[in-house]
Parts: structure tokens; C-alpha cells; sequence
């Protein structure tokens, strides 16, 4: 059996060749996200593992390359893959060295942000111009290159006498003499950042060129010259926009300063180039979208078009819309393909369904979980019956619980709801009992995972999680979690299997293997919390709220609570403390908690906001990932006093001044967790 756990490496797009990419890669985002290979500027925006990066490198001029050689069609559209790509990414070219300088006034700043401008033209022009050299062999009569020696030495010549770069490539002969002085450029500003030298040259201090100006100077003139046809787009990726916003933590408004200079490139509405920032939602607020040297700010559909990949892989109202299964199985099936783990299998027809259920099974059912939560067990721990029930009840879900005991959790907390703790009704006689609904309405499929987790907890059992269904519900939408989830799972079945090197041949996880390895892969999410930004605070908060909606659902004997995994707030209390309402929407946008708008069940129809966990942390604290009925209706007051007590802020948070009053329409739900 192959030794290598095929989702070892999690991120394609930094762990893998560019032919391995062109197996690896997963068109099921492209429809989503056709704009990027439209003309027109885009921000697309993404968590970690969602896919953004990936489906940036679709520009990149190796992946390009990668697809023709390979023999594979180029996954965009043929009207749409006319276009050179070319950019920068904002870690790997070392942007953060800004940061390195000491800033001592906004005068300083200012001419800071100038020098990152400068470096950025630079840059990108000479990505531009490597790129169409790149593309100009195998690739020449599918884009529209004509990239002559002749023709490049003329564009060379004419480039230098553009008024935009201040006399800097004066010295210019040649094609070659170009992208040497341009090489020259950022290896001065290189060295200058590392404090290889005090002052950068003067042939630079005097030459600062103006953000995106060398840019369009430069693709107007491909075209011109002939080198690149008319109707030939090109593309500036400019990706991880977010390293920007890390430098405000070094020095105060850097890093602002320079997402302005960026959004000066999506302000200007140049139709010769088209730029994609690709980021994580956190640095994309509307508070930072001002434009350098204005007091204007970007505006969405003027400026620039926003595409946001968690929300096209978030699970809509209607599943048949729902697209990650498909996402997630793709993804899988390439994992193991490039692995050499399907040698042998590609005729089993059973794989044609779902190489997901194949080696994860489809999932125990709800009553295969609870006989191994009581194997051997007394089935008395599925109940818990006062003194003060009828004997004839406690017999009848007694009875009932050595023969079905999902049924006997259900029947009393059936009982409990409609007794109203007096229990006085007729017991039933016959089934289909009244909460086993099959189907026809929601009571009963609605409590399954909380009467799980009460049966597992009444016998001290761990939770378990295993098949395809849960692996994509834990997954929330996200590729980099589902990646791993498989990587712990196999890992784990790696370690607990006689593994020998013969014959390739699929697995199919044991359960309890799967179970394992998905704790593993919640706990280890959870430790990365506090690793990001600000993380430790949230860290903090998400293991109070992750332990109290535990206590909660666990202790709701009635179960008419189901959806207590979650918790709402009206969106117009939150707006009264920007400070709290700060902290949870980085929460939301760092992946620890999802939220989402929504429809309050009272009649004052105020907006609220409705918060859960994200879904891979359920296996840590033991709660159900799925979200059902309402959430936990709180007030503003009943969030603080949780801020304060799991101390997600160094200060305590006051509440005198806002006047707060529970709305009478606001009755807060809220269970003490000691």
C-alpha cells in the first residue's frame, strides 16, 4: 500500500509543481468566478483554503504552459482566454520589509507609500513583459503574441521616452538593457529595505513614479508595437492583499496607507489592464477603501466588481444549489488519482458514485451511533425519569428503550414538552409513536443530534463522527478544512494499519479510525485559533460560547431547544457598541465563527444577526455542526457578560453607559455555564 497520506500537503498552489496543478485542480469554482477571466477589475475574497489563490494562478503564465503541454484543455472558456496574466504577490515579493523603516511622521508616510507605489510599477511592469516572453513560443497564435527580436528592441526604445518614469530608463538600448534596469530597480529598493545600504540611490529618490501609471503606459504600448493584438486582455493578479493590513501592527496607519495606493490602481478605470486583488475578507472593509491622495473611496460595481468564494460555497436555503459536495469530492478523487491510489479500482462501478462514500462510508445511521453508545451498557443511562412521572409512562419508555432507545430519548422528551412536566396524557399504543414523525415533520429531525449527544453523554461515550455526510458537514463550506479532516484521518489510519508495498488498493476507514482523526483535526483547529491576529482574544471567547452551548443542548432534557448551538442578536443593538460588534465580525471574518442575516421570530421584525461556531470546532466541544430550529436569542447585555467572563478583552467591558433594556420582544435566552 502507498506509504504517502495524499492530502499531506494542503495547499496546492504553494506545495505543488505547475503540472501538478493542471491534475489537481478542480474546475468547480470557474463558473463562480468567470468574472476573473472577464476585463474589468475584481477583489476576489476568500478564507484561507477556500480556493482564491487557486483559482488565481489560472493567470499565471506557467499554469498556463503547464495546461498546453499536458495536453489538458485550459479550463476558461475559448472567448475568455485571451489575456496575459502577469502580478505580484504581496508576501513573497517581501512588501513587509516596508515595514522595516522607521516611520517618524505622516510626511514620512506619505512619502513611504510613494516608494511602495514605485516598487509595485516596477515590479508588476517587468511581471508584464516576462510574462508575454513566456507565452510567446507554445502559446503565441492561441493569445495573439508576436514577440520578435525586432519588435521588442522598437517597444524597448519607445518605452523609455514615456514622460511617466522621470528619465530612470534613459540608458535603455534594448530589449534586454530594459529588464535589466527594471531588475535593477527592485533589487536597489531590496536592498535598501534589508539595510544593505542608508539611502536608496538618487537615480530613485528623483524618479518616483506615479501607481499604475508605468502599467498602462506599458500594455498601451505592447499593443502598439504589435506584440500583443488588440483585443488581448491583460491581467494583474495581486494577491494577498491582506499582508497589508499586518503592517499597521508594526507601524500605526502603514499599512492602511498602502492598501490606499492599491485601491489608487482600482480607482483609475483603465481599460487597458485589468487588476484582481485577491484577500482574505478581514482587510477588505469599507473603513479601508480610501483612495491615495483623495478623500474619495472606492466604490463596488464602479470601481470594481466583488467576488466573495465562501459565499458561493456557503450552503444556500435550496441544496440543489449547493455546490461543495461536488467541490470537496473533485478535490478528493484528484488527491488519491495523483497519489496512484485509484490504480485498479478505475472499473469498480461502485466508484462512479462517490470515491467519498467508498472509503468513508455513507455514515452510520442515527440508531447504528446510539447501540455503540450503549453497547454494554445499561440502556436505563438513555433515560432520565423523576419520581414524579406515572409508573405506567416510566415502564412504557423503559420498555421502549431496550428495544429502540433512540425512540425512548425522543418519546420523553416528547412527553416533557407536551406534559409540561405532568405528564397526565394517554400513553400511545401503536406506531409510528407521535414523535416518530418519518419525514412528515420537523420535530423528530430536528432533535436526532441533540438526542445523540444526550445519549453519548448520559453514557459517558465519545461522539462519533465518520461517513461522508458528516466530513462534509464539518467541512462548512471550506476546502482547506475538508483537506484536513482527510489528512487526520488518514494519519490516523495510517498509524493504526499494516501497511506493506503491495498491490495499490483503496481504503475503506473503520469508523472508529475516522472518528480519531477528525477529533484531532477539530483540536488542532481550534489550537490554530490563537496563532492569528488578535486569535488568543477570540480563542478565549470561542472555548466559553463552544462550552456553554454543550451545557446547554445537553442539558435541555425536553429538547426544545435544538438549535442552541448558535446565538442571535439584533443587528441594531450590536450597532450601539462598535467595539463588540468589531470583535465578532473578525471573528466571522478570521473563520472562527460563521454568521449570517436573518429573519428575527418575533413580531417587531427587527434585522438580526444569528452567530455559530465554525463547524469543524463541533467535534472539540461536542455540539452538532448542523443548524436547526432558532438560535439562541440574546441580548446585548448577555454578550458582554459573556466577553467579560471568558475574557476576550483585556479591559472590562462597561454597560451603564448605553442605557441597555431587555426589548420585550428580547427574551434572553441565556443558560449560566457554572
Amino acid at each position: 500500500m502507498n506509504k504517502i497520506n495524499p492530502f499531506h500537503e494542503l495547499y496546492v498552489t504553494e506545495s505543488f509543481d505547475a503540472d501538478s496543478f493542471v491534475h489537481l485542480f478542480s474546475d468547480v469554482l470557474i463558473n463562480h468566478t468567470s468574472a476573473l477571466f472577464k476585463p474589468g477589475n475584481v477583489v476576489l475574497q476568500g478564507l484561507p483554503g477556500t480556493g482564491k489563490t487557486m483559482m488565481l494562478s489560472l493567470l499565471k503564465p506557467s499554469i498556463r504552459l503547464a495546461y498546453k503541454r499536458s495536453g489538458t484543455p485550459f479550463p476558461v472558456s475559448t472567448e475568455n482566454s485571451k489575456f496575459i496574466g502577469a502580478g505580484i504577490n504581496l508576501i513573497r515579493s517581501s512588501v513587509a520589509d516596508f515595514g522595516q523603516r522607521p516611520v517618524n511622521n505622516t510626511e514620512d508616510l506619505n512619502e513611504l507609500a510613494v516608494y511602495f507605489g514605485d516598487f509595485i510599477n516596477y515590479w508588476v511592469v517587468r511581471d508584464i513583459i516576462l510574462s508575454v516572453q513566456e507565452l510567446s513560443g507554445e502559446l503565441s497564435k492561441d493569445i495573439g503574441i508576436d514577440f520578435s527580436i525586432k519588435k521588442l528592441n522598437d517597444f524597448a526604445v519607445k518605452l523609455k521616452k514615456e514622460d511617466c518614469w522621470f528619465e530612470y530608463l534613459d540608458d535603455v538600448k534594448d530589449f534586454e538593457s530594459l529588464t535589466n534596469r527594471l531588475k535593477s530597480r527592485v533589487v536597489s529598493y531590496r536592498s535598501y529595505l534589508h539595510f544593505n545600504t542608508d539611502t536608496l540611490p538618487s537615480k530613485i529618490t528623483n524618479s518616483k513614479t506615479a501607481i499604475g501609471i508605468p502599467i498602462s503606459a506599458t500594455v498601451n504600448l505592447l499593443r502598439k508595437c504589435g506584440i500583443i493584438e488588440n483585443d488581448v486582455q491583460v491581467y494583474v493578479r495581486i494577491d494577498q492583499y491582506e499582508e497589508l493590513a499586518w503592517l499597521d501592527n508594526g507601524i500605526k496607519g502603514l499599512g492602511t496607507k498602502f492598501k490606499s495606493v492599491i485601491n489608487k490602481l482600482l480607482a483609475m478605470r483603465d481599460a487597458s489592464v485589468s487588476y484582481r486583488i485577491g484577500t482574505r475578507p478581514f482587510a477588505w472593509k469599507d473603513d479601508t477603501q480610501e483612495i491615495f491622495g483623495t478623500s474619495a473611496r472606492l466604490e463596488e460595481s464602479r470601481n470594481y466588481l466583488s467576488i466573495s468564494i465562501d459565499e458561493v460555497l456557503r450552503r444556500p436555503e435550496n441544496i440543489r444549489t449547493y455546490i461543495f459536495p461536488k467541490f470537496a469530492e473533485d478535490i478528493f478523487e484528484k488527491r488519491l488519482a495523483i497519489n496512484n491510489l485509484l490504480i485498479g479500482n478505475k472499473n469498480n462501478p461502485k466508484l462512479k458514485k462517490s470515491l467519498l462514500s467508498e472509503v468513508f462510508g455513507d455514515g452510520l445511521s442515527a440508531n447504528e451511533k446510539v447501540l455503540n453508545y450503549v453497547a454494554k451498557k445499561s440502556k436505563n443511562n438513555i433515560l432520565k425519569l423523576e419520581p414524579t412521572w406515572p409508573d405506567a409512562w416510566k415502564n412504557f419508555l423503559i420498555e421502549l428503550a431496550d428495544e429502540d432507545p433512540l425512540s425512548a430519548r425522543l418519546g420523553e422528551a416528547w412527553a416533557r414538552q407536551r406534559g409540561k412536566g405532568n405528564i397526565i396524557f394517554n400513553i400511545p399504543t401503536t406506531r409510528p409513536f407521535p414523535w416518530e414523525t418519518k419525514g412528515k415533520l420537523y420535530w423528530e429531525k430536528e432533535r436526532i443530534d441533540q438526542a445523540l449527544l444526550q445519549i453519548a453523554s448520559r453514557n459517558r461515550q465519545q461522539l462519533i463522527w465518520q461517513g461522508k455526510k458528516d466530513i462534509l458537514n464539518l467541512s462548512g463550506g471550506n476546502i482547506l478544512a475538508f483537506l484536513n479532516l482527510c489528512q487526520q484521518i488518514w494519519e490516523v489510519w495510517m498509524r493504526d494499519s499494516n501497511i506493506d508495498n503491495g498491490t495499490e488498493k483503496l481504503p475503506q476507514i473503520a469508523p472508529s479510525i475516522q472518528t480519531l482523526g477528525i477529533l484531532e483535526a477539530s483540536a488542532n483547529w481550534f489550537d490554530r485559533i490563537s496563532r492569528e491576529n488578535g486569535g488568543k482574544e477570540r480563542k478565549q471567547f470561542i472555548a466559553y460560547i463552544g462550552s456553554l452551548f454543550h451545557k446547554n443542548l445537553v442539558e435541555d432534557f425536553s429538547m426544545s431547544n435544538p438549535g442552541f448551538n448558535g446565538f442571535s442578536i439584533e443587528t441594531q443593538e450590536l450597532d450601539r457598541f462598535e467595539e463588540v460588534y468589531k470583535f465578532l465580525k473578525e471573528a466571522s471574518d478570521f473563520g472562527d465563527l460563521q454568521d449570517r442575516p436573518h429573519t428575527t421570530k418575533y413580531k417587531n421584525r427587527k434585522k438580526r444577526v444569528k452567530w455559530y461556531l465554525n463547524p469543524i470546532l463541533s467535534p472539540y466541544f461536542k455540539i452538532p455542526p448542523t443548524h436547526t430550529k432558532e438560535p439562541m436569542y440574546i441580548t446585548l447585555k448577555d454578550l458582554i457578560s459573556w466577553l467579560n467572563e471568558s475574557s476576550a478583552f483585556t479591559h472590562t467591558l462597561e454597560t451603564s453607559s448605553l442605557n441597555i433594556k431587555t426589548d420585550g420582544g428580547t427574551k434572553s435566552h441565556q443558560i449560566s455555564l457554572f
